[in-house]
């Protein structure tokens, strides 16, 4: 069984029609992987919904998409996780983004391939990642 993180530009594919999430969505449930995100990811969409134009269109489709995506929490040792990463990073003169270090934490912590089109995850040593985007 694969877990997987979803990136905040996966978990926005169904807002903008995308259909390449539902088939790996689709995909993942057939070879019974795990399919998830956490709260930090979930707040910087929920930040993008609030300035569209349609915001209640894409509450809507967010809520029907969280029915298939679990919420795996942080806890202390996702902190630890960060922490390490933090420095590994900045040690490399890398640096990405605190929503987007506590989901290659998570990763790390749990050890999922984190759905992505971000290629600053490629600066993450231990973390697999993979894109599910259909365009």
């Amino acid at each position: 069984m694969t877990r997987y993180l979803l990136d905040t530009n996966h978990l926005s594919a169904p807002l903008n029609n995308d259909a390449g999430i539902q088939q790996g969505l689709r995909d993942a449930r057939l070879r019974g992987d795990r399919v998830a995100t956490c709260v930090p990811v979930l707040c910087e969409l929920q930040a993008g919904i609030a300035f569209t134009a349609q915001r209640a269109q894409n509450q809507h489709r967010l809520s029907q998409l969280l029915r298939q995506v679990r919420l795996w929490p942080l806890d202390a040792d996702t902190a630890f996780f960060y922490g390490e990463l933090f420095y590994e990073l900045r040690r490399k003169g890398r640096a990405l983004s605190q929503v987007d270090i506590m989901l290659a934490a998570l990763a790390r912590q749990v050890k999922a391939t984190v759905v992505s089109t971000d290629r600053d995850f490629d600066a993450v040593p231990g973390i697999q990642t993979e894109s599910w985007l259909a365009h």
